[in-house]
């Protein structure tokens, strides 16, 4: 068992190091909420004095302690909303200079509103942090410590006069940071989901998905976006040669810095409003508590995050074809049943993805990639290259043996093409999918009476393969030109299958192309 602390000496020692944090309380709350101005001075003052009491707290286990949880819990708070209080200062602070479409209209005011609930919260901690020192029996906080939380920021920026380093490679981290933050759109789609809720049915949302994890993770890849612009774009002259580049920037800052305040809110709802919320209020009925969380949470951060991450699609569509670089490159079309449904659809939804001019040459005939139906009548192409190889590989077998079977009646006509399937089969012309094969019916039509053997299979194989009972085992090759980056996804794509297996069913895709199953769940 380890051993206590001595309550008298942690009690002092607590005291010691709450005294400029104590002593902010003071003024803070003495002034009144009305007054009271988040300013970058004010909110790094907080940060720094809860960060290091929440640390001290934590090592002697306050958070299972009952005297010290309370105290515990607004330093907590103090630590995590002036960390989203910052986060907001600083999108209010770019909100004025930077040129994103969102940020013309009722961002700014919104932002604005939010940050009248975070001062808030921050206010009724630092007023139950100094009722939780009277209950210490702690004295009163100093007096005139001189603090100035004034921020009188001066019109302007400073020169850039630094020389700038060649863009040779920063021109191809470009192209990584526009496809990047392409792909983390589609993975951020729960986003506009949970921006769409409304009251009273907060708690039908799912945190599972739109949770603390998910969006740290989500953090996490902008973040990584943004650490590789700073260490190598910024002072490329790639960045002073094309406006579009300075304005991903803008794009993966804002919302970097929505991603940490909406993680500190999730946290929170999780952790605390679901679990604890009598410790964290003044009342059951505090406003703090009431919708008005909800709100913030899901329709301005939820929101917004995902408008500038959506608004950023053109954006990095008009840097790829800037930088694209055209290749022509031959693959396999969808190997069993050509371009249907789904395959159409994924090769449209890469296409669409990036943004880009991609055609597929079939022969001498081209069609559009980024649509689907245009994909779709290539399979007239297609099922004549299959129609042509089974008729090639049946002109090549001995079929004189089955046909001197029907023609002594030893089999039927029937049982003379199953037999001739069979033998494909075994070639590994054709792969059987549905057992028994409705062979019968089909010879029965009109204008088969009378036909050889031969046209006889090659009528039926080419039926039960558009009826999907088999399919023909040729790989059939179309040309695709447009831009690499386009060409390297559809190839993987390719690789597997078009995303289904023989029977039409969806199989997994690799991680290269996890955008995509945001566009298989539509």
């Amino acid at each position: 068992m380890p051993r206590l602390v001595n309550q008298q000496l942690f009690d002092t020692l607590l005291r010691e190091r709450s005294t400029l944090l104590m002593s902010l309380a003071k003024k803070l709350v003495h002034e009144g909420v009305e007054n009271m101005q988040l300013s970058r001075p004010c909110l790094g003052i907080i940060q720094a004095e809860s960060t290091q009491l929440e640390e001290l707290l934590d090592a002697y286990g306050a958070r299972n302690n009952l005297q010290w949880y309370s105290f515990r819990m607004q330093i907590a708070i103090l630590k995590n909303f002036s960390t989203a209080g910052y986060e907001m200062l600083h999108l209010l602070h770019t909100s004025r200079k930077y040129s994103l479409d969102s940020l013309q209209d009722e961002f700014p005011q919104h932002t604005a509103d939010a940050m009248n609930y975070v001062k808030a919260f921050i206010f009724c901690a630092l007023r139950r942090l100094l009722q939780e020192g009277k209950n210490f029996s702690w004295p009163p906080p100093e007096d005139n410590l001189g603090f100035d939380f004034s921020e009188d920021l001066p019109i302007g920026h400073l020169p850039r006069d630094r020389k700038g380093v060649s863009g040779a490679a920063a021109n191809k981290l470009i192209i990584k940071l526009a496809t990047g933050f392409l792909n983390i759109t589609e993975d951020a789609s729960f986003l506009q989901t949970a921006a769409k809720s409304k009251a009273p049915k907060w708690p039908e949302l799912d945190f599972n998905r739109i949770g603390e994890v998910s969006l740290r993770a989500l953090e996490g890849k902008i973040h990584n976006l943004q650490s590789t612009y700073d260490t190598y774009i910024s002072d490329s002259d790639t960045e002073t040669d094309d406006d579009n580049v300075p304005k991903l920037r803008e794009y993966i800052s804002t919302v970097l810095h929505l991603l940490r305040v909406a993680t500190i809110f999730a946290h929170f709802y999780e952790r605390h409003f679901k679990i604890n919320a009598s410790a964290m209020f003044c009342n059951p009925n505090c406003v703090l508590a009431s919708d008005w969380f909800m709100e913030l949470f899901v329709h301005y951060l939820c929101h917004y995050t995902y408008k500038f991450m959506d608004n950023a699609r053109s954006l990095c569509q008009n840097i790829l074809k800037k930088y694209a670089v055209i290749s022509t490159v031959s693959l396999p079309v969808p190997p069993f049943f050509g371009f249907h449904v789904r395959p159409s659809v994924l090769v449209s939804s890469i296409v669409m993805h990036y943004g880009s001019k991609v055609t597929m040459i079939c022969d001498q005939t081209e069609y559009d990639a980024k649509n689907s139906m245009d994909l779709w009548r290539s399979n007239e192409w297609i099922n004549q290259k299959k129609r042509h190889y089974i008729a090639e590989t049946l002109s090549n077998m001995d079929l004189s043996a089955v046909t001197s079977k029907i023609s002594s009646q030893a089999i039927s006509t029937e049982d003379g093409v199953l037999e001739v399937i069979r033998m494909l089969a075994g070639l590994g012309a054709v792969r059987l999918l549905r057992y028994p094969l409705p062979v019968a019916p089909l010879l029965t039509k009109e204008g088969h009476s009378g036909k050889s053997l031969f046209a006889l299979t090659q009528d039926v194989i080419c039926a039960l393969h558009t009826h999907r009972y088999l399919s023909i085992l040729l790989e059939v090759k179309a040309k695709f030109r447009g831009d690499i980056r386009v060409l390297r996804d559809l190839g993987i794509l390719a690789e597997h299958s078009y995303g289904e297996n023989e029977f039409g069913t969806n199989i997994p895709l690799p991680p290269e192309l996890n955008y995509l199953n945001n566009y298989r769940q539509q």
